[in-house]
Parts: C-alpha cells; structure tokens; sequence
C-alpha cells in the first residue's frame, strides 16, 4: 500500500498545519483569557490527540477498507476513536480549566461534545492529506497511461515498418531482372520514402502536407510496378492547413488498395482521394478476385488504434460489392 505510505511532503503538510493551528489557538486563548495551566496543558493534547487519531484512522483505512472492504466496521471504529480520544481530551481540558469534569455533565450532550471535540482538529489535516494523496495519485495514474500510450503506439509504428519493407523488397526484386534502370528509379524513390520515415520515427503525427507527398512518392511505386493497372487521383487543390494524420496513415491505407485488390485485363483498380477541412476520404472500386477480406486487414486495424490512443475521433469504414471506402479524420494539434 504505497500510494497510503506518508512522504517527507506529507510531514512538511502536517507541521505547516500544527504550526498554523497551534498559533491559532495561542491567539484565541489569549482573547478569552485563559490561564497559563490551560495553555500548557491543551496545546500538546490538541498535537497528541489529533497524531493519535491520523495514525489510526490510517490504519483502519488500510486494514478495513482498502484490503477487506469492511465498510460498516470500518465506520463503528473511526466513530468510537473519535468519541474516546475527544472523551478523553474533554476530560483533560475540564482538568486543566479548574474546573473537572463531574457526574452531572455525564449527560447525553456528553457523547456529542466528545465527538466534536476530536472531530473538529482531525477533519482538517486527514483532509489536506486525503487531498494530496488523490492529487499524486491522479498524477501518477495519468503519467502511467501516457507511458502505456507511448508504448502502444511505438509497438503499432513498429508493426507498420517491417511490413512496408516486405512489400517494397518484393516489388524491387520484381524489377531488377526485367528492368534495372526502373529498379535504380524505384530504389531511390524507396529511399526517399525510407528517409522520410527515418526522420518522423519519432513523432506519431505528421502534417497532412507530408503525409500527402509521402503517399504520392508511393503512388510512384506502385505504378512503377503494376503500370496502369491502379490509378490514383488526388486534388491539386490548397490542403487545409494546421492539420495532422498519424505518421504512415493514408499510405497504409493505399497499401490497403493495393494488397487486396487484384486487378484483372477488364479491370483497373482506381483509388480517388477527397480532402475536406476535417477528413481524407480514400475510394476504390473492388475488384472481383480478393486474397483476403479488407475488414479483417491488420494495417487498418493498426490505424484504428492509432487513432484512439491519439484522439477522440474514429476511422470510418464503409464496404459494399462496388466500391472501399476509408474515412481518415484530420487531427488539430493542441497546445
């Protein structure tokens, strides 16, 4: 139960408290007049009694709620703690006031002014440290799922790499044979495509300006290979500006196109590309002959969770016998 453990913080609180408290009924004893036996006896009482009621109170909420869930008897012994330490203290400051505390007062206001005597010095500090303690909690939780986000979203950048480069190995050792120089051109578009992952490794958005030269650098390398067996068609219109896509997104979508659609003699697979202010829509005719079913593509997936663990906003997917479609939104950065 470290989380319930007190820190060197926590004792710097709780003397900041006793000091401030302490100087506090210095000054309200001396506008009543007290006397000096008064003084002597009721400041330590009000440090002992109240140390006495926060190492128990810590203790119950450990042993009864934290590790048994024993709400009812955790709840039966915190009252009566706080009814005999204050009995106790009552009895002590009638003592200290000349005048002791006799059978007549033994009425039932008795467990009443016990009650408050103790309740009222423990409310304050068991709630400062009750505070703190959420407020470093909640700290620590949220620096945790940042960490795990991190580390989600590294192992899905790490998913997406290796099988890029399967793809990109098979299609340069397709050229090589039948055509070097298209396989020099290829090489070094595969290069620049490399660079640019190279240098956004880090980072897990990019600007939809780069991500739209990246998918056109791979749009190359696609009909380097295939010829006009698949064509792409994107806007050459103003891209809307400040807004962002996780790194690799729209050419794992395109690699989507490309890996389950086969094109045939009477067929050519085209890809259209719309951007609107809050989306990066990518539609392709399917094709009659399909390896595997697109729902069940892991780089899609692997988007999906991209996007969950970055934002509030889904990737949309609609499939029907004619036509793919994939709704990538377009993300704003905040400060």
């Amino acid at each position: 139960m470290t989380y319930l453990k007190l820190n060197k913080s926590d004792y710097k609180l709780l003397v900041f408290y006793f000091v401030l408290a302490t100087l506090w009924d210095m000054a309200r004893y001396y506008i009543l007049d007290m006397a000096l036996l008064q003084y002597l006896v009721n400041m330590p009482l009000f440090w002992v009694k109240t140390i006495i009621l926060l190492f128990l109170f810590k203790y119950l909420i450990v042993e009864l709620l934290v590790k048994n869930k024993k709400y009812l008897l955790f709840f039966m012994l915190a009252l009566a703690s706080v009814i005999l330490v204050g009995f106790g203290s009552l009895l002590l400051e009638f003592w200290s006031s000349g005048n002791p505390l006799t059978f007549s007062d033994m009425g039932t206001l008795l467990f009443f002014k016990s009650y408050y005597n103790s309740a009222v010095d423990i409310a304050i500090p068991l709630g400062l440290l009750m505070g703190k303690k959420y407020y470093e909690n909640f700290i620590k939780v949220n620096q945790i799922e940042k960490e795990q986000r991190e580390t989600e979203l590294k192992l899905l950048r790490s998913q997406f790499d290796p099988h890029f480069l399967f793809n990109s190995l098979n299609t340069m050792d397709a050229l090589i044979d039948s055509s070097p120089q298209k396989a020099k051109v290829y090489t070094a578009r595969l290069a620049a495509l490399y660079r640019y992952l190279i240098q956004t490794k880090d980072q897990e958005v990019v600007s939809l300006k780069e991500e739209i030269k990246l998918a056109e650098n791979y749009f190359f390398l696609i009909k380097t290979r295939f010829g006009h067996s698949y064509e792409f068609k994107i806007p050459e219109t103003n891209l809307p500006k400040d807004k962002y896509l996780p790194t690799g997104a729209l050419q794992t979508v395109i690699e989507n196109v490309v890996k389950h659609n086969k094109p045939t003699n009477d067929q050519i697979i085209t890809t259209q590309i719309t951007i609107t202010e809050d989306n990066i829509l990518v539609k392709n005719n399917t094709s009659n002959i399909s390896e595997t079913n697109h729902s069940l593509g892991s780089g899609l997936k692997n988007i999906k969770k991209r996007y969950l663990l970055l934002s509030d906003r889904e990737v949309a997917i609609e499939e029907n016998k004619a036509y793919f479609t994939v709704s990538l939104p377009l993300l704003t950065l905040k400060d």
